[in-house]
């Protein structure tokens, strides 16, 4: 007959009766209870003609930790219910950083079940005061607390009756931000409060001023310049008043003469040329183009693409063939005589006995 070995051992319940006994008879049945923090029941395990004992799986069902709620200005992850063992997981809404734990599980205690940690806080992420300048200050709604996506604006010093003393060059307005979800930190430097800055008036020669007119020029103006009919543009045709008083890039400079040496445009092409125009180039007679036949004049004043196209002389293409294979005849022609010689001087002549 069939028998049974010791009593199973389960982690969600225990035998009402203890025994060391080592075998049980095929129909022995044998009571357990639930443990702590399952639903408390009793039942009983058969000992079957497979020599196994029946499940008890089924029978203990695990009790559950209370709701925990919901964590202002963040979210709770349940992934798996509250049950016994379960663990949940807190975060914060952006712009939030968690006080406390950051997670939680559902466990055993004074034989009830209940959560072994309190739920966190989320707080508004803090940032230090913004950076002073010199010459400035900065506003906001509040010169004492600076919280997480608060904004501030600087503005310079202004003389008497609002006279403009400084240029401010940077950023006028930063932010609170983070990186970590944690520190507050700013969303970049401070702006600076520099004394006034004046560009000179640009004057390009055989250029128009077609945007920025003014008698002064101050940081940051930006003027925009083309180039009279006939002439070329080369450099850029926007220039803006930087803080060392300069304007950058380096004025434009107004050319005449063709876009091409040794060819001619398409007869529907004809300066002014704007941003976005194309000429069409064709060689004259003896000449061939070298590269695109077509070019466009692009945002910043220059014709693309590059390299640009030439005419070379088929005359000269000629005698530079001509004079490269002339070069190597004369290199051949020393090097055949530099053998000659070298022969000639350590050759060694036998000698024959007389």
């Amino acid at each position: 007959l069939g028998q049974c070995k010791f009593l199973p051992r389960y982690p969600f319940a225990k035998p009402k009766i203890e025994s060391d006994q080592s075998e049980f008879a095929v129909g022995k049945t044998w009571e357990y209870e639930c443990l702590p923090g399952y639903i408390k029941r009793s039942f009983s395990i058969t000992c079957l003609k497979t020599s196994k004992w029946s499940d008890a799986q089924q029978f203990c069902k695990r009790k559950s930790c209370t709701s925990p709620g919901e964590l202002l200005h963040g979210s709770v992850l349940i992934p798996k219910g509250v049950v016994l063992g379960s663990t949940i997981t807190y975060s914060c809404d952006q712009g939030y950083r968690l006080i406390g734990d950051s997670s939680a599980t559902c466990i055993i205690s004074d034989n009830i079940v209940t959560w072994d940690k309190d739920m966190p806080l989320c707080e508004t992420i803090p940032c230090e005061p913004p950076p002073a300048i010199s010459n400035g200050d900065f506003y906001s709604s509040s010169r004492e607390d600076f919280f997480y996506g608060m904004v501030v604006t600087y503005k310079c010093h202004v003389g008497p009756n609002g006279k403009k003393l400084f240029d401010l060059l940077g950023e006028k307005s930063i932010y609170c931000t983070s990186k970590d979800n944690r520190v507050g930190i700013w969303s970049g430097p401070p702006p600076q409060c520099i004394p006034p800055v004046k560009c000179p008036i640009p004057e390009v020669e055989n250029g128009i001023m077609e945007s920025g007119f003014g008698r002064s020029f101050s940081l940051n103006d930006t003027v925009m310049f083309r180039c009279k009919p006939g002439f070329t543009m080369k450099g850029s045709n926007i220039v803006w008043c930087q803080p060392n008083s300069k304007w950058n890039p380096p004025l434009p400079k107004c050319s005449k003469g063709e876009l091409l040496a040794g060819g001619y445009r398409n007869k529907k092409s004809r300066p002014p040329y704007r941003h976005g125009d194309s000429v069409t180039f064709t060689c004259n007679t003896n000449f061939t183009m070298k590269g695109n036949k077509s070019v466009w004049c692009q945002a910043n004043g220059t014709w693309g693409p590059t390299p640009l196209p030439t005419c070379e002389s088929e005359l000269l293409g000629m005698w530079k063939l001509v004079g490269f294979k002339l070069c190597i005849w004369v290199i051949v022609f020393f090097l055949m005589i530099f053998l000659l010689y070298y022969v000639s001087h350590h050759t060694v002549h036998p000698r024959f006995p007389v």
